[in-house]
């Protein structure tokens, strides 16, 4: 007849057992934790991507005249937005003749977010005239958005290198603030954020700056 297990070897095992399961659950805790930091890291270089993609695709595809010194294609502020000429592969609007538009960027700094908006009635030469409205919301969580136009020599009408700064929040503190706006400022002050760059050359034969 086998011996039976005696109390001592049974609390033995449910110790050894019991460290095991504990050991397991902080290797699955701390496996989620990384996974789920890989994501959200992922998903806010994914917004910072989308956001710069067309904004330097935009100033890239500026409507710029050498002819006409009268028409602005370009006017910005360092710490809020931009507005550009640009030329789009499609008409934005069916009666206009060109598929030249006015767009601006603009960064709502109370609402933490960069919106983009288009001059609906098209043929937009001359930017200063534009009148841009319906804002759409390009990327939210943007803690802080710079812009820096580098002109050559003579009339600054339109630079020859623009870099655009953005500060993003990850997905998780974005959500966080929209589900409690009343803590922004304590969500904001333990959140992870993350700087993006992109320098945009602008060639269309204009002086190039003295960097």
């Amino acid at each position: 007849m086998k011996k039976p297990f005696t109390l001592v070897e049974v609390l033995i095992a449910m110790s050894v057992l019991s460290v095991f399961l504990l050991g397991l659950m902080q290797f699955y805790s701390s496996t989620e934790t990384v996974l789920s930091s890989g994501i959200e890291r992922t998903e806010m270089f994914e917004r910072a991507r989308i956001a710069m993609d067309m904004m330097a695709n935009d100033l890239t595809c500026v409507y710029y005249s050498q002819t006409d010194d009268d028409l602005t294609p370009f006017q910005y502020s360092e710490d809020s937005y931009f507005k550009v000429s640009t030329i789009r592969p499609e008409k934005l609007n069916t009666t206009a003749k060109t598929n030249i538009v006015g767009v601006q960027y603009k960064w709502e700094k109370s609402k933490y977010s960069l919106v983009y908006s288009y001059d609906g009635a098209g043929d937009t030469f001359d930017i200063s005239k534009a009148s841009c409205g319906n804002d759409t919301e390009l990327v939210d969580g943007v803690t802080d958005f710079s812009v820096k136009a580098y002109f050559g020599d003579g009339p600054k009408i339109l630079p020859a290198l623009v870099v655009i700064r953005m500060e993003l929040l990850d997905g998780k503190a974005v959500r966080r603030m929209k589900a409690n706006p009343s803590a922004k400022e304590a969500i904001l002050k333990n959140a992870n954020k993350r700087e993006f760059r992109r320098m945009v050359v602008i060639d269309r034969g204009q002086p190039k700056p003295k960097l």
